[in-house]
């Protein structure tokens, strides 16, 4: 059975975003907020038991263009004037050293364990300090049903830079009902959230990554067939998101594996769905392709 978190962003918010969007869908900087706000969960609910592997299959098929990441501050702020809920991923001590006004804090690693702190009739946006936790927060509850939570890629570093205001109010989170989740789905989105390991699945950076290439990690390129043959690391294998579940007997289980993308936000977004299928032996490089360019590292044209 087939159900999604109730209330997603009406009319008013998606035309609101719309007017404030601008770019190429295809990295989260410039992402159409419209779209993304309208997307589809993925089946969250079973009387008797769930399979993860045909939820994970749901959810990446169909996450819409844009990868569920709104860059746009104006955006952002437009919709919290109208009632979007803030949830801040950072740890405590990040929070209460300044946050977004409004913004509740549910650290990364307790998301699990506090649905009930997050609203399902109105539209959800997390961050985090640079994106990267909050896509590892967005994907996982995007995979457990919650269809009105995107992705405030900037983060508190975006923000402010952009010399927005900040708080450092403490704020009380309100309760909310928790969706009818199939329990199997809770727990394993739970014990993956709960579990992350301190450097939250990184891969370090390009130094880091180019050693682990020459002692034989497994390379997985998340990025489009025409993004990868425009260029790409030298020995990976590419197997774009949407198509992640099609594809998982090509990922070794007996290997280090290591996912990018163009900027590392949807290798983020493949984190929780790898890591709930079973592949704890993956991890992000989260500078991505963008980072190893910039580096001056070679690529392979095909």
């Amino acid at each position: 059975m087939r159900r999604r978190a109730r209330g997603i962003t009406g009319l008013l918010l998606a035309l609101m975003l719309l007017g404030a969007a601008c770019g190429d869908s295809s990295d989260p900087t410039t992402t159409t907020p419209a779209a993304a706000a309208t997307t589809t969960a993925a089946p969250a609910n079973s009387v008797a038991t769930v399979d993860i592997n045909a939820v994970a299959a749901s959810y990446v098929s169909g996450i819409p263009e844009g990868w569920l990441a709104v860059s746009n501050i104006t955006a952002l702020k437009d919709a919290t004037s109208v009632g979007a809920f803030l949830i801040d991923v950072r740890e405590t001590s990040e929070f209460a050293g300044g946050h977004i006004e409004g913004a509740i804090n549910i650290p990364l690693r307790e998301l699990g364990a506090n649905l009930d702190k997050i609203p399902t009739d109105r539209q959800v946006f997390v961050y985090c300090s640079s994106g990267y936790r909050a896509a590892l927060a967005g994907s996982s509850l995007q995979m457990l049903g919650y269809d009105n939570v995107l992705i405030f890629s900037p983060g508190w570093k975006g923000w402010v830079a952009a010399e927005e205001p900040v708080s450092t109010d403490p704020v009380v989170a309100e309760t909310f009902a928790v969706p009818d989740f199939a329990p199997e789905l809770v727990s394993a989105v739970d014990t993956f959230l709960s579990g992350i390991p301190e450097g939250f699945m990184s891969a370090g950076d390009v130094p880091k990554v180019r050693e682990a290439i020459d002692a034989g990690v497994f390379l997985l390129d998340l990025r489009t067939p025409e993004e990868y043959e425009a260029g790409h690391l030298p020995g990976a294998v590419n197997l774009s998101l949407r198509e992640l579940t099609g594809g998982l007997d090509m990922i070794p289980t007996d290997n280090s594996v290591i996912v990018y993308c163009g900027s590392g936000h949807r290798a983020a977004l493949a984190a929780p769905v790898l890591h709930m299928l079973g592949f704890d032996n993956s991890k992000v490089f989260t500078g991505s392709y963008k980072a190893w360019t910039d580096a001056g590292e070679e690529i392979v044209t095909n």
